[in-house]
């Protein structure tokens, strides 16, 4: 999971470069802002695939917790407090086609994905280019 972040980082560096390079050979200063944009999109997605990936380590945890506790056979068999889902697709913790709706799922989620945000290993890399980008802005100014 850390390779896939690896390459939204990477892309989000390429494609602000590349829009950063095409805004100061062709003196428009206005790219900078479709850049801007770029840099907030790709730190969205990273912000959201990290609040996955943290929602699989704390599943990873209960689990091997409840393992460590209860026996392996005993879990398989239905022994514990670990409730073993099977073969049917969730769809953000539900089977697919129940729970809430997907607004309210939306709006349950957006305190994490805030805290999320906040966190200085995703935030420090795109305020970087951000800055880099309004430093570029400036010069063609």
């Amino acid at each position: 999971m850390d390779t896939i972040l690896f390459q939204i980082k990477g892309w989000c560096v390429t494609t602000s470069l590349a829009i950063g390079g095409f805004a100061v050979a062709y003196h428009q200063p206005a790219l900078l802002i479709v850049g801007a944009g770029a840099v907030a999109g790709f730190y969205l997605v990273t912000c959201q695939f990290r609040l996955i990936q943290r929602a699989f380590i704390r599943r990873n945890k209960t689990l091997d917790s409840e393992l460590r506790a209860t026996g392996i056979m005993q879990v398989l068999r239905g022994a514990g407090n670990f409730d073993i889902v099977g073969t049917t697709p969730l769809e953000w913790g539900y089977p697919a086609g129940t729970g809430p709706s997907y607004s309210k799922r939306v709006r349950d989620h957006l305190p994490e994905l805030w805290d999320e945000a906040r966190m200085p290993s995703a935030f420090s890399l795109y305020l970087f280019i951000l800055v880099c980008m309004a430093a570029e802005g400036i010069i063609l100014i």
